[in-house]
């Protein structure tokens, strides 16, 4: 997922949080992502991604809202690169902003954290079928 760079305009909040951000707690207190995120992660990766019908294993975390008011989301998936190979699967942390994708940064550390909760994102994974 590492082509969704129209996003990339905003500077993702999530890297802005300060050094004692309670990052646990907000990452207990997440809630799975609306249709509303689901649908824009969606259509940002079929507008952007290299090849959109490539993407598999995908899967999308719950919503975790930060101290600052800014929400965020990671997304997972193993997408083909330019050259026509999976590049294997890769994190992405997108920010939210009154419901809005704000920004998004690849691999960002906050997505490997094993309290992370995933669940399965067969929205993405649907565009092999268009």
């Amino acid at each position: 997922m590492n082509r969704i760079t129209a996003l990339t305009l905003a500077v993702l909040a999530l890297s802005s949080c300060g050094p004692q951000e309670n990052y646990s707690g907000a990452i207990a207190a997440a809630v799975p992502a609306s249709e509303s995120i689901k649908s824009q992660i969606v259509q940002d990766a079929r507008n952007l991604l290299l090849d959109p019908y490539s993407v598999r294993d995908a899967e999308i975390s719950y919503v975790a809202t930060f101290s600052n008011g800014t929400q965020g989301v990671c997304v997972r998936a193993n997408t083909k690169n330019a050259l026509g190979g999976y590049i294997g699967r890769q994190n992405m942390a997108i920010t939210i902003r009154n419901g809005r994708l704000t920004g998004n940064i690849v691999n960002h550390p906050l997505c490997s954290r094993p309290d992370i909760k995933w669940q399965p994102f067969k929205q993405l994974e649907a565009l092999k079928n268009l």
